[in-house]
């Protein structure tokens, strides 16, 4: 698995010349997850500028101003979230770091976790310090057991350094963490699932509104956000909205960890300015596939697939060219599916992946995601299915989309839709023929 970080070489001007790798400088460094190298280059000076030199109100507008937008795949401007919290009223309220990173195709947070844990505490203080929460919670991906180790050490090396608890910094604020492991649910990526598994109660989604800032952990004011997102913080703090602000696109800013599977010579995370494109961070970085290639997932198994061509593969990697190609960036994780691959295969493990992870609390994920949708993938596998199944899968895919519960429905149905669009000759040849389009000859094949 390869990071930028591996070499500490600089990311050439190809990509942007105002580019530089920040948030995983340090990612793969030997020790680097320790207090004493965290602050033997610079850490928690942001924090420190952020309690002792702004206001709440200016912190939030720097972000604002910054244009960062959430990194966890919906991409909400992060400044403008953080503004939504109500006046304090003398009650609790949380800052809460999203950890539970379950999408399959993405991996980027778990190496800041592992290796730069300090860099998502110091973010998780500045945002605390923003919206005037005073606990936070840190909700990890229960398979993540090196990360949360590596967390419980950070969180109990910055309490005893008075980086967290009272007076933090050697300021009036007071801020502490809670750091929460999950049980290995999907779901619980979802936000007001993630506040329900805090809570004890079952994993399943609350209905919105109310929204978190109005009532999230244990019916207190509530703003969620992702690991990257706050790692990007601090940066931001650190060297200035503007700097952040001139990287990327119009309509995305800064930089953007991605991430590339599948058959390429050198998978792994890479960051880059939002607005590379996906040639450059595959060829260029990952080193091209090492087999013929015919699709690729732009942003983690939930976004629609795109057919490996030139013009999509110079797409730029940001929001609103992805919207406009009919798709998302999602969390950034590229999935290259090769050549050998059978596409109908290919969707029928990410169908059983959903319908595995689906809590089933509404009708739409029990009934279409867990039920009739895995069972029309086995018809067809098996030999069995007609031109009929292909319009009735059509048809599921497209009521399933925005009539669940929370978007748990529509992570799988996209996908499946982009399938038939693009590669709707594999599942006509299967029920044709009875067998794939392609033998399963790659050891790419699930």
């Amino acid at each position: 698995m390869s990071t930028v970080a591996e070499s500490s070489r600089p990311i050439t001007s190809r990509f942007d010349p105002r580019f530089e790798v920040t948030l995983y400088r340090y990612v793969g460094v030997e020790g680097a997850h320790t207090l004493d190298a965290y602050r033997a280059h610079g850490g928690y000076a942001a924090a420190t500028k952020a309690l002792t030199e702004r206001t709440p109100a200016q912190v939030i507008d720097e972000v604002k101003a910054s244009g960062l937008r959430g990194r966890g795949g919906a991409g909400f401007p992060t400044g403008l979230k953080w503004s939504f919290m109500p006046p304090p009223d003398g009650g609790q309220r949380f800052i809460v770091c999203n950890a539970d990173e379950s999408e399959p195709g993405s991996f980027k947070d778990r190496y800041l976790l592992e290796d730069d844990p300090h860099q998502v505490i110091e973010g998780m203080l500045i945002a605390g310090y923003a919206i005037q929460a005073t606990l936070g919670v840190l909700y990890v991906r229960g398979e993540y057991y090196r990360a949360y180790e590596r967390l419980q050490a950070a969180i109990d090396e910055a309490r005893a350094a008075g980086v967290l608890g009272t007076g933090v910094l050697g300021t009036g604020v007071d801020f502490d963490l809670i750091l929460h492991r999950g049980a290995g649910a999907y779901i619980c990526g979802e936000e007001t699932a993630l506040m329900n598994s805090f809570e004890g109660l079952r994993a399943n989604p609350r209905l919105k509104p109310p929204f978190p800032a109005q009532a999230g952990v244990y019916g207190r004011p509530t703003t969620i956000n992702n690991v990257e997102s706050f790692a990007s913080v601090v940066h931001i703090i650190d060297k200035g909205a503007a700097w952040y602000a001139a990287m990327g696109t119009d309509d995305s800013k800064g930089t953007k960890l991605y991430q590339v599977s599948g058959p390429v010579h050198r998978p792994g995370v890479y960051e880059l300015p939002m607005g590379a494109s996906f040639r450059e961070l595959i060829y260029d970085l990952a080193g091209g596939p090492t087999e013929p290639a015919k699709a690729f997932i732009p942003g983690g198994s939930s976004t629609p697939m795109l057919p490996w061509t030139d013009a999509n593969l110079d797409l730029p990697m940001d929001y609103a060219s992805m919207a406009k190609a009919g798709t998302m960036l999602g969390t950034g994780g590229v999935i290259v599916i090769p050549e050998s691959k059978c596409i109908v295969d290919a969707m029928y493990n990410l169908v059983r992946f959903y319908a595995h992870e689906s809590c089933g609390k509404c009708t739409p994920c029990r009934e279409g995601v867990s039920t009739w949708l895995p069972k029309m993938f086995q018809k067809l596998l098996a030999g069995l299915g007609t031109c009929e199944d292909l319009s009735l899968m059509e048809e599921m895919v497209r009521h399933l989309r925005g009539t669940a519960f929370c978007p748990l429905a529509d992570a799988c149905a996209m996908p499946v839709a982009a399938s038939f669009q693009h590669f709707r000759s594999e599942y006509e040849h299967l029920v044709d023929t009875g067998t794939p389009l392609h033998p399963r000859t790659s050891r790419w094949v699930a």
